[in-house]
Parts: C-alpha cells; sequence; structure tokens
C-alpha cells in the first residue's frame, strides 16, 4: 500500500448534560492533513428517551445513533476509526475496524514498528524514533496477530513518519469544542 492511498480515520464522541451529545469523524491523508470531517449536532433526549433507555442511553447514543450516522454519511470509505472512547469499540458496522488510540508516558520501545503486547487485544506500539509509545486496544474478540492486524501496524508506522499518530483525536476534540461553545 502507498502512502498516498494510507487514510487514517478519527472518531469522538462527547456527552454532556447541559449541550447533549454529540460526535465527529476527521478523515487524514498519512502526513495527518485533514481529508474530510464530519460532525453530528447535539442530541438533547427527551424526558421519556432518558426513562425508556436507562442507563443504556448514553451508549446508544454513542454507538448506535452517532457513530453509526457519522461512518454511513462519509463519502470516503474508511477501514480503520480511531477513537478514545472505550465503548465505541462495540460498533458494528461497514466492516470498518474499530480501535481505542491513546497516547502513553511508557519508555519508548527500542525501534519504531517494536510493540509489546498488554493482553490478547491490547498493545503499545512505537510509531517514531523518541517519543513515548501509542496504546491500542482492539475489541474483545480481536487478537493482535495476522493480516488484519499487520495492516493496521503498517498503517500507523507509515504515519508516524510524518506525525503523532494520536493527535488529530486532539484536533477533532477541540472542534467539537468550538461546536459545543457555538463558535463556529
Amino acid at each position: 500500500m502507498s502512502d498516498e492511498t494510507t487514510k487514517l480515520a478519527y472518531g469522538i464522541t462527547l456527552s454532556s448534560s447541559t449541550k447533549g451529545h454529540l460526535g465527529a469523524i476527521l478523515i487524514t491523508d498519512y502526513k495527518g492533513f485533514p481529508l474530510e470531517f464530519r460532525y453530528t449536532d447535539p442530541i438533547v433526549p427527551t424526558k421519556i428517551q432518558q426513562v425508556l433507555y436507562g442507563e443504556g442511553l448514553e451508549k446508544y447514543l454513542k454507538i448506535d445513533v452517532i457513530t453509526d450516522s457519522l461512518v454511513k454519511s462519509l463519502s470516503q470509505d474508511i477501514s480503520i476509526l480511531f477513537v478514545q472512547d472505550e465503548d465505541l469499540l462495540e460498533y458494528k458496522g461497514k466492516d470498518v475496524l474499530i480501535l481505542r488510540l491513546t497516547p502513553t508516558q511508557s519508555a519508548p520501545l527500542s525501534n519504531p514498528g517494536d510493540y509489546e503486547k498488554i493482553r490478547k487485544n491490547e498493545i503499545l506500539l512505537q510509531t517514531a524514533h523518541a517519543k513515548t509509545p501509542v496504546r491500542l486496544l482492539f475489541r474483545q474478540d480481536f487478537e493482535c496477530e495476522g493480516e488484519k492486524f499487520e495492516q493496521v501496524i503498517d498503517k500507523l508506522l507509515r504515519a508516524g513518519n510524518f506525525m503523532d499518530v494520536d493527535e488529530p483525536l486532539e484536533r477533532v476534540q477541540k472542534t467539537l469544542d468550538l461546536v459545543c461553545e457555538q463558535k463556529l
């Protein structure tokens, strides 16, 4: 796969008792430049929905309403979606592999591409020299081995030559904050 065809998708959902629930997805190229951005308007559940869904309401909104509508609205196909919220790992749509990508304060691993298995579905990955590794958490039923796993690692390593691979999640977060504050 050439660097030019590598696309990385980053998704965030927010829940606020005063602003409602909303989310966004940013697709970047391998250098971190934006290719596509989509966000939802805030969703404020009614009192009846709050009672009927109970404690499952927030998870339902994040996974089945916000993430599903965002993925379906994208004009470009994505195969991997990086998220911050572990709940989103439960999304099952459009053959999209979702994994949680978080920065760490762990000591750097020896070389880019080195990884340390934490659990069968979780690793620390070194993406660039002199930077801390990132933590990747896959769905419970995913094992960190095989072709699909190697494709994820390859995409992150290619991107890691040009950017901090977790930084676009911060951009999505800041953009959603602007939406909530109505500063767009």
